[in-house]
């Protein structure tokens, strides 16, 4: 008899979107990997484990969560210490939050602190993190409470794990006692489950051995403890419904993020992880998930995006030439060529307006290298009497749900539509916040495209703005 994972691989064979190979490599690593591989796994860092293009792995990761084999996960990363700040409600329900670690704000703007990662369903693969009641805190603590992606080499973290005094769980709704020894280090009591953090400092020779902490859902009263050095005793009264794991370790060592310390912290290196505006970008999850995870009201903001838009000339010409039914072929293939290069370069055709195409990209080089791609396969696909017109701007958007679908409105999109209206047939302009980007001169050098610089006003927006005309040298 067939397992789940293969009839549910089976399903996404029998659809063609992706290589059978591919998904035998996935089978493959998700039958034999440790537990904590499949735990918040990062669709960069297993496509560069298993040489498949990143690309590739995050439409393949999209495709198995719809067909039930991985499920996803959202989290705001503290930019002190990468707390992953877990909303459950996916995007829906993003907001501003704490971390109790640095003891500073996280706004929850969909921006490159927002990380989703990804664990293997239990109807596929049973692993130990679908209980993290049951999980030795010890071991397992600190995977649940920061992102998995952090460089072990150059961060505290591991130094943290190998340093736990006390691990335990509290029981829900009666008082727990811990005994431990207090030194000159600081030390902290984490609760990984829900991002509770408690400072114990021994810095009041007079206080009293004991003290007592109530703990809830990301908070504790009092969040800090000053007591004598020597032996202390600790009440804990859980007030949570069930048990809450947690575990004591020293943090007084250097390169770690001060705890109230003022201004932006420093990021500690990380490995590559997948970044909201990334998924949101992508046609896999606009085709799989459509509008599902954005706010119902009020939409979401999303502090870059680069949107591109597309106008198709010489269709009229088209039509009178060859007629209706295979003008409209040519048209109905210039659709289905836009839309397969945007999703191989990371982006997604957002709509279509007549003969245009508006699209949506998580970065600027990738929508220059579609635009160029474009061109050329529509100048070909035209045989000489079809070519485009493209316009790409890049800035902070809102996305809505608009008739069960994901659409983007704001300045950046009035921009990049009017932008495209400066275009001639053949030629890509685009604006200053595209062509500085990283990456965006050496594509358009690679291809042969000689930027003209100029500036224009657009009709609605305040002021010239700064434009470069790009046409094929």
């Amino acid at each position: 008899m067939a397992s789940d994972l293969d009839l549910r691989l089976d399903t996404l064979r029998a659809t063609d979107e992706l290589p059978g190979a591919l998904l035998d490599t996935l089978r493959a690593y998700l039958l034999d990997a440790p537990d904590e591989a499949l735990f918040r796994m990062s669709p960069p860092r297993w496509a560069a484990k298993t040489g498949v293009p990143e690309q590739q792995a995050l439409d393949l990761f999209l495709h198995a969560t719809h067909a039930g084999i991985l499920e996803f996960a959202w989290g705001l990363l503290c930019p002190g210490c990468m707390a992953f700040l877990t909303t459950p409600g996916a995007l829906r329900s993003l907001q501003r939050r704490h971390c109790n670690f640095c003891n500073i704000d996280v706004e929850g703007t969909v921006d490159d602190r927002v990380e989703v990662a990804f664990t293997v369903s239990p109807q596929v693969r049973k692993i130990r993190f679908h209980h993290p009641e049951t999980l030795d805190l010890r071991e397992d603590g600190l995977r649940l409470y920061f992102s998995s992606s952090l460089s072990p080499e150059s961060s505290p973290h591991k130094k943290v794990a190998d340093r736990i005094t006390h691990a335990d769980r509290a029981p829900p709704g009666e008082n727990h006692t811990v005994r431990i020894q207090l030194g000159d280090e600081p030390q902290a009591l984490i609760a990984p489950t829900c991002h509770t953090v408690v400072y114990l400092h021994a810095d009041a020779p007079d206080a009293a051995p004991t003290a007592h902490v109530e703990l809830f859902d990301g908070s504790s009263i009092p969040g800090e403890l000053h007591l004598p050095k020597g032996d202390v005793e600790i009440t804990l009264l859980n007030r949570l419904s069930e048990p809450m794991g947690y575990l004591i370790a020293p943090i007084g060592f250097a390169g770690w993020p001060e705890p109230h310390a003022a201004g932006e912290p420093s990021v500690h290196p990380t490995m590559p992880y997948l970044t909201g505006p990334r998924l949101i970008a992508s046609q896999a999850f606009r085709d799989l998930f459509r509008a599902a995870s954005i706010p119902s009201e009020g939409g979401l903001e999303l502090k870059g995006v680069t949107v591109l838009f597309t106008d198709l000339k010489g269709s009229t010409a088209i039509y009178e030439r060859v007629g209706d039914i295979r003008a409209y072929e040519l048209v109905r293939r210039h659709f289905a060529a836009l839309r397969g290069i945007a999703a191989a370069e990371g982006g997604s055709i957002v709509k279509t307006i007549g003969d245009a195409v508006m699209a949506s990209f998580a970065d600027p080089e990738d929508a220059i290298r579609a635009a160029i791609q474009m061109q050329q396969t529509i100048a070909r696909l035209g045989e000489g009497e079809l070519s485009l017109k493209i316009g790409v701007h890049t800035g902070p958007c809102i996305a809505v749900e608009l008739n069960d679908r994901l659409d983007y409105f704001g300045r950046t999109v009035n921009i990049a539509a009017r932008v495209e209206g400066l275009a001639g047939a053949g030629e890509i302009v685009c604006t200053d916040s595209v062509f500085e980007a990283l990456g965006v001169r050496e594509a358009l050098d690679k291809a042969g495209y000689r930027p003209a610089r100029e500036t224009a006003m657009l009709r609605g927006i305040a002021g010239e703005v700064a434009v470069t005309r790009l046409a094929r040298a």
